[in-house]
């Protein structure tokens, strides 16, 4: 750059003296009146002026251009520079599980969670996104779909890194505040909900999704979402599986202090009798299955929710507008003629994320056998299975009964935070966990206790 520039001085130092020889040589010769004399000096600005912009511009750094010196046109737009943003977390927690069942043994584990992100920004409302993980091998399958961290062990192994999320998106200009996005690829869940009736925090599913987001007025806001992921792709058969979702909410400002948010939504998964040990991970438990592992029913269940918010002006040591929520939701599965039904209902106070901010919740979670697909759901909710469901996996680990996630389970659920500073995080959360449906029939000390002791770093 700086050879370049030399150049462009030199040349813009030599016609400026040339410019002011000429003129003093025309002054000297003719000695014309003032006024002209001006007037020659004008122009010999404007020329100069000119040359300056020219200069800049063969720089590249985008100058305005003057075509006279009384009118100057509008600046040379600089390139268009894609831009790219990185963030991420890192999670340390430790989590102790204790079961009743007197030949099972407590478990206290060291997991940590390493998310690194980046979005790119090049224009014309389009984004790419690529985040990265690290997590336990499923062996066959890659990473856990429900899991994005890995467990201390085997002597300080070597952790694998998996892709989390890899899409593009697009959003289009609606006009006002209108906002619409279509992604495609693999990205986070529009269909998750904080109660996790229906996905643990952690799925990101594959395929195409579309939302829209509509203000109704100044008080409501209305937001759509569809999506449609492919679940597994079967060689031998064009009967693939696939998770097609629909989901709206209303979100409403009753007054300063009072919000309300009420939801509806549908969620199908086609050709389930595909969905095999042997096709995906059976990783959770719950659902009723043939000896051979199929399921025996359809999950296409209907989902509803509702949250009531009130903001007080201050809270026990908490920094801003203090919250207070109430929320429910249900789930039905037409498709299944018993144990179809999943409900929850909770209590949070205040919410943590900023600096100064804590949050403790209560909530009952209650989810029946058939009433959703078991392996998207949260691992957190897992009781003992005393004896080997039909279609369990046949590995040693299975055949002697185990703990199980997914669903036939009834939770209670207490969640603690803390946020001493915007990108830090600390969580206390217990979870007490039993079997709606006893297996075997009739078994006792099914019950198991979690606890979770965690600190997150954002960045």
């Amino acid at each position: 750059m700086r050879a370049p520039f030399a150049r462009c001085a030199i040349r813009a130092l030599g016609g400026l003296a040339a410019q002011l020889a000429l003129a003093a040589g025309v002054v000297a010769a003719d000695l014309p009146s003032i006024e002209e004399r001006l007037r020659r000096l004008e122009a010999v600005v404007g020329e100069l002026r000119e040359e300056n912009a020219a200069l800049r511009r063969e720089l590249g750094q985008g100058a305005p251009a003057v075509a006279r010196a009384d009118k100057p046109v509008a600046p040379v737009a600089a390139p268009s520079v894609p831009s790219v943003r990185l963030s991420g977390d890192i999670r340390f927690r430790f989590a102790s599980t204790m079961y009743r069942a007197p030949e099972a043994a407590t478990r206290d584990q060291l997991y940590t969670q390493l998310r690194v992100g980046f979005l790119a920004t090049p224009g014309g409302g389009f984004e790419a996104g690529l985040r990265f993980s690290a997590g336990d091998l499923n062996p066959n399958f890659g990473g856990t779909p429900g899991s994005a961290q890995f467990s201390a062990g085997d002597n300080g192994s070597k952790k694998h890194v998996f892709v989390d999320q890899a899409f593009v998106r697009w959003r289009p200009s609606l006009g006002g505040d209108a906002k619409a996005a279509f992604t495609f690829g693999k990205s986070e869940n529009l269909f998750f909900v904080p109660s996790r009736l229906l996905f643990d925090s952690d799925y990101t599913p594959e395929g195409f999704t579309q939302e829209v987001t509509l203000p109704l007025s100044g008080r409501h806001r209305a937001w759509l979402a569809a999506g449609q992921y492919m679940l597994d792709e079967i060689s031998a058969s064009a009967r693939d599986p696939w998770l097609i979702a629909a989901r709206a909410r209303l979100t409403s400002q009753w007054h300063e202090a009072w919000w309300s948010v009420f939801g509806a939504g549908w969620l199908g998964v086609t050709h389930a009798e595909q969905l095999t040990a042997a096709n995906v991970g059976n990783i959770n438990r719950g659902n009723t299955r043939t000896r051979a592992g199929v399921l025996t029913h359809g999950y296409r269940p209907f989902y509803a929710e509702a949250a009531v918010t009130r903001l007080f002006d201050r809270g026990p040591g908490y920094a801003g507008k203090f919250p207070v929520t109430f929320s429910a939701d249900l789930l039905h599965n037409p498709a299944a003629p018993a144990q179809n039904d999943a409900w929850s209902a909770g209590v949070t106070i205040g919410k943590a994320g900023k600096a100064g901010q804590w949050e403790i919740g209560y909530r009952r979670h209650w989810i029946e056998a058939d009433a959703w697909w078991e392996e998207p759901l949260d691992g957190d909710y897992g009781a003992y299975y005393r004896s080997v469901p039909p279609g369990w996996n046949t590995d040693a680990a299975s055949t002697a009964g185990a703990h199980g996630s997914g669903t036939n389970l009834r939770n209670h659920s207490i969640r603690t935070s803390w946020s001493p500073q915007d990108y830090l995080l600390f969580t206390a959360n217990l979870f007490l966990n039993d079997l709606i449906k006893k297996v075997p029939s009739g078994a006792i000390d099914t019950a198991g206790k979690r606890v979770q002791v965690e600190g997150t770093v954002r960045f």
